[in-house]
C-alpha cells in the first residue's frame, strides 16, 4: 500500500512538473538571425551618400568649388577603396566551388547554364539579354539543355554531350 501512495506521488509531482516546467524555466532565447548590413551602413554606402551630400552641397552654395573638388577626390578615393575591397573579399575558392554547383545543378535539372557575354564571359544573370558589365548582348549565346555547355551558332549536335540541340 505505501508502494502504491509513493508511486502515485512520483506520477503525481512527473505530471506536474511537465505542466509547469515551461513557466518555471529561463526563456530561453531565439538563435539570432544574422542581417545583412543595410547599404548606407557599409563602407560603400557611407562613402557614395557623402558624395551625394556634397553634390547637393554645391547646388545649393553651401560649397566652394575648390572645397568640392577637394571632397569629392576624397570621398571617391573612399568609394573606390570599398568597391575593390568588395571584389577582393570574394575567396577564389568560393567562386570555383559557387560556379561548379552552378554548372552541376544546370546538368542535373536540364536547365541551360546563364548566359555568357564574349567579353566579359559567363553572367550571374539567369534572364540577362544584355551584359550587365559592358552592355553587350547576349542574344548569339546558346547553351545545351543535356549539359549546359554553351553551343556554337552553327551546330546542330552539342560538342560536350551529343545531344542533339533543337533549332
Amino acid at each position: 500500500m505505501v508502494l502504491e501512495i509513493v508511486a502515485a506521488l512520483a506520477l503525481g509531482l512527473g505530471t506536474l512538473w511537465l505542466l509547469f516546467e515551461p513557466g518555471l524555466a529561463r526563456p530561453r532565447g531565439s538563435p539570432a538571425v544574422p542581417e545583412p548590413d543595410a547599404p548606407e551602413e557599409t563602407r560603400r554606402g557611407v562613402a557614395l551618400l557623402a558624395l551625394k551630400e556634397i553634390e547637393f552641397d554645391r547646388e545649393t552654395g553651401k560649397l566652394s568649388d575648390a572645397d568640392y573638388q577637394m571632397l569629392k577626390s576624397r570621398y571617391a578615393a573612399e568609394a573606390l577603396a570599398a568597391l575593390a575591397a568588395e571584389d577582393a573579399s570574394d575567396d577564389p575558392e568560393e567562386l570555383i566551388s559557387r560556379r561548379l554547383q552552378l554548372l552541376r545543378s544546370a546538368r542535373s535539372s536540364g536547365s541551360p547554364e546563364p548566359p555568357a557575354c564574349p567579353r566579359c564571359g559567363p553572367r550571374p544573370e539567369a534572364d540577362a539579354r544584355f551584359c550587365s558589365r559592358c552592355g553587350s548582348s547576349l542574344a548569339g549565346a546558346r547553351f545545351c539543355s543535356g549539359c549546359g555547355a554553351p553551343l556554337a551558332a552553327e551546330s546542330r549536335f552539342c560538342a560536350g554531350c551529343g545531344v542533339r540541340v533543337a533549332a
